[in-house]
């Protein structure tokens, strides 16, 4: 899963960045591990020698633009269509190096994105409305080019009046069609207001945070408050000295992990386990099969599925492990339509 971080120059998303790779990054892009106590839990009970967490691709790769010059937007917004989902970081602190939108406002900004999100979906939408016209005068047409083809003008009414696309039910044979087009008003988004050190702990008195709440809830966005300078700086700190510095600062908790778990509930994405010497946490979009799950895992176990041990990790850690929970008839047997849970452990019993 790729998590495109995007904001104006100078939004501290850079600073943010650091902050979630730790400085392990290459080129811009990082692949971080999900925090998750309850694999770690499974690992230590099974003895796993190699322990491998779920993770996101975080990018912060995308090039900087002139927010004076809306033509520059363009590289940066086709490179965001190739994400899962969008960090918007906007600048919710006093910069003197902040030249294009002075005086803070991070309303102002949230909406020049989403503007801009409307405008280049509205382009894309159109460009392929025209393709496909000229391939109706041809007469070769297809019924799903006719089906794409009405779906496309109900998306281009909906972005045309500034709705989400996020909520349009799509048919599972159109989805896949329009999947290359990543639409930007279709992606699930996360909004973070970056906020000053001189802040933490004040938040609600905040007058532009709390403007920015009331139109992050109009639009249905997620907004975290955080100060990304903060988080890179404890980050940097040994584990020992973190509580301390926490303290300190007058602040309860870091904001990282729960910026990391919201990316996660609007993906709607869910987890999954296989145990044992190699111990591995998979992500999976909720409502998978077990068929889909050993897909996952490997091409193979989905080509020669048989049938599936599964149980979930509460009751594997409970019953003692993985045999323990077998002797005490907590693991189903399962065919390749059972519905994965979040949470679930899963052999898979297969021949190819």
């Amino acid at each position: 899963m790729k998590i495109a971080l995007i904001g104006f120059p100078l939004s501290g998303r850079t600073t943010l960045f650091e902050a979630l790779s730790g400085g392990h990054a290459r080129d811009g892009v990082a692949s971080i591990p999900i925090p998750d106590a309850r694999f770690e839990a499974l690992a230590k009970q099974a003895g796993a020698k190699k322990i491998t967490y779920a993770a996101f691709e975080w990018r912060d790769d995308l090039p900087d633009f002139n927010p004076e010059k809306p033509e520059t937007v363009r590289q940066p917004l086709s490179l965001a269509r190739q994400s899962d989902a969008l960090v918007c970081v906007l600048r919710l602190f006093d910069s003197p190096y902040a030249p294009y939108h002075a005086p803070i406002d991070p309303m102002r900004d949230l909406k020049f994105w989403l503007d801009e999100f409307t405008l280049s979906d509205l382009q894309v939408i159109e460009n392929r409305l025209e393709r496909l016209a000229k391939l109706f005068q041809s007469h070769k047409e297809s019924a799903p080019d006719r089906a794409e083809y009405a779906l496309l003008e109900r998306m281009h009414r909906a972005v045309s009046a500034g709705e989400s696309l996020r909520a349009l039910e799509i048919p599972p044979d159109l989805e896949s069609r329009l999947r290359g087009f990543g639409f930007l008003t279709r992606k699930p988004m996360v909004v973070v207001a970056n906020i000053g050190e001189s802040s933490l702990g004040n938040e609600t008195r905040l007058e532009p945070l709390r403007r920015l709440q009331a139109l992050c809830d109009e639009r249905e966005l997620p907004l975290i408050s955080l100060c990304a300078t903060f988080e890179r700086d404890l980050r940097q700190l040994p584990e020992v000295e973190q509580a301390e510095f926490l303290q300190m600062m007058g602040v309860s908790e870091p904001m990282l992990p729960k910026l990391v778990r919201t990316v996660y509930e609007q993906l709607h994405l869910q987890v999954f386990y296989t145990i044992g010497d190699d111990s591995r946490a998979w992500l999976v979009p909720q409502g998978a099969t077990a068929l889909e799950a050993a897909a996952t895992i490997h091409s193979d176990l989905a080509r020669g599925f048989i049938r599936a041990e599964v149980c979930h990790a509460d009751e594997v850690l409970a019953a003692g492990g993985w045999k323990a929970a077998q002797k005490a008839n907590k693991v189903q047997l399962v065919g390749k339509e059972y519905l994965m849970r979040d949470g679930d452990v899963i052999h898979v019993r297969f021949n190819v």
